[in-house]
Parts: C-alpha cells; sequence; structure tokens
C-alpha cells in the first residue's frame, strides 16, 4: 500500500511540472514581446494577446510546415498499422522454417541506433530521386520492428480455437485476419497508431536530412528555420503559439486513444 502512495505522489507530481510547463507556453503565447522574459518573472501578461496566434500564419510558412506534418504522420501511422499486424500474425499464428530466426533478427533491428543507418539510407533515397519528396519521409518510416513486436505480442493472446473454427467455416487467411483477428486488436492497434504518430511527429534529424524546402518541411524542421530566421519583432510569443499549436494533434490523439492505448498495451504485455 505505502509503495502505491509513493509511486502515485510521484506520477502526480511529474504530471503536475509537465502541465505547468505547457501552461506557462500557452500563456507566453499570449504575452507581448518585451513580457515573456521580463525579470521578476509575472506568469500573467498586462494584455492578452490572441492575435499571437495568428502570426506563424501569417508571417511564416506554417500552415505548410502543418500540413505537411499531417499528411506524413497520418500516413505513416497508417502504414505501420497495417503493416505491423501483418507481420506480427505471421510470426504469430504461422508455423513455417526460419520464423523465429527471422523474428529474432526483427528484434535485432532495435538495438542499432538510427543515426548509423541514415548516411546508406539516404543515400539509397539520393539513388532513387526521393530527396524534397513526400516518399523520403514516408516509405522508410513505413513499418518498424517495435510495432511488429508489439503486435506479435497481441496477437498471441488471440484464442487459436477462434482462427481455427474460421477456417473450418471456410474463411481464407484474409478473410480470418480482417473478420476473427483484427476485432481484437483495436486496443493495440490504437497503442501502435499513437506511438508511430508521436514518434513520426516529433522526428527532426532525418526531415532535416531530407526535406529542405518548404513544400516538404515537417513541423520540427519548419519550427528549427522560424526560429533562426524569423524571431524579429514577434519574438519569443510568436514561437511559443507554434510551439503549442504543434502540440495540440499529439495531445487530442492521446486523449481520444487514452483508453484504447492503456488496453492496448496491457494486452501486448499479457494482462487482460
Amino acid at each position: 500500500m505505502i509503495t502505491r502512495r509513493v509511486v502515485w505522489v510521484a506520477l502526480v507530481g511529474g504530471g503536475l511540472v509537465f502541465a505547468a510547463v505547457f501552461a506557462y507556453a500557452v500563456v507566453s503565447a499570449l504575452k507581448g514581446p518585451n513580457e515573456v522574459l521580463a525579470l521578476p518573472l509575472s506568469w500573467l501578461p498586462e494584455q492578452w494577446r490572441w492575435s499571437n496566434f495568428t502570426l506563424p500564419f501569417t508571417e511564416t510558412p506554417f500552415a505548410q510546415y502543418f500540413g505537411n506534418s499531417v499528411v506524413v504522420g497520418i500516413t505513416v501511422t497508417l502504414l505501420n498499422v497495417v503493416t505491423c499486424t501483418l507481420a506480427g500474425y505471421s510470426f504469430s499464428k504461422f508455423r513455417y522454417r526460419g520464423r523465429n530466426t527471422a523474428f529474432v533478427m526483427v528484434l535485432a533491428t532495435l538495438m542499432v541506433p538510427l543515426e548509423v543507418i541514415y548516411v546508406p539510407l539516404y543515400a539509397l533515397i539520393y539513388d532513387l530521386g526521393w530527396v524534397n519528396s513526400f516518399a523520403a519521409l514516408i516509405v522508410p518510416a513505413g513499418t518498424s520492428a517495435f510495432g511488429i513486436f508489439l503486435m506479435r505480442q497481441a496477437i498471441d493472446a488471440v484464442p487459436d480455437e477462434l482462427i481455427e473454427a474460421a477456417r473450418l467455416d471456410g474463411a481464407g487467411v484474409v478473410r480470418t485476419l480482417v473478420s476473427v483477428v483484427v476485432p481484437q486488436l483495436w486496443g493495440p492497434m490504437a497503442a501502435l497508431a499513437l506511438f508511430v504518430f508521436m514518434t513520426n511527429w516529433d522526428s527532426h534529424l532525418w526531415p532535416l536530412l531530407v526535406a529542405g524546402d518548404d513544400a516538404h518541411r515537417t513541423l520540427p524542421v519548419g519550427l528549427a528555420a522560424m526560429q533562426a530566421n524569423n524571431m524579429g519583432a514577434s519574438g519569443l510569443p510568436m514561437m511559443m503559439a507554434a510551439a503549442v499549436l504543434a502540440l495540440l494533434p499529439t495531445v487530442l490523439l492521446f486523449l481520444s486513444l487514452q483508453r484504447k492505448f492503456v488496453e492496448g498495451v496491457a494486452m501486448s504485455a499479457g494482462i487482460r
């Protein structure tokens, strides 16, 4: 009981710290240029400047960056859900030579830092002519070893009897997957979608390497470019407003998938 209370207090304390940082960012986005770093520190602005939230759209290509991130994030998430579910289904419910070896090789890639493969991957993207294109941002991130592992663990929890019953009724492999297995996996699929979307939404280094023009820049790269080139008269309040707007999609997605996320993680961990 004492341990549970200590954990609860630690979680609440950490949540309050993060909430305070987010609240300060929102309030700072509503201040004037000279108020953000003024001393002594003041939480509330002298004048609430709601127009600061329009500055990123009027003074920078923020709308382009935001739209690019939405397109890339949604596409990559859907690809991961599909490919990782298919691979997890294969590793979990099919018996064939080399299955375990292939699965171990997939897991081994988790130990390879992404920075190690960026040079050969960039060379491949360059040879394909995909530099400054959405293909370079989407295709390399279209599946993940972590996603395959997560879905394989979740599909292990689906009773084999259900699959056998579907096969006896004449259902093929695809129909069994779609009609029997997938309805059991909404929680894990939601958890995977949340993990992938948040990781892709926050990704900076790879988009910086392959997308150097405004037409293909995603939000992290765009925000860095805005900070370097557009501080000017708008200053920190505009950057704070842009950062808050960039954070909203992940917050809203987490709030909408929170219950399914917890169910999915529990199912993948074998806790039901």
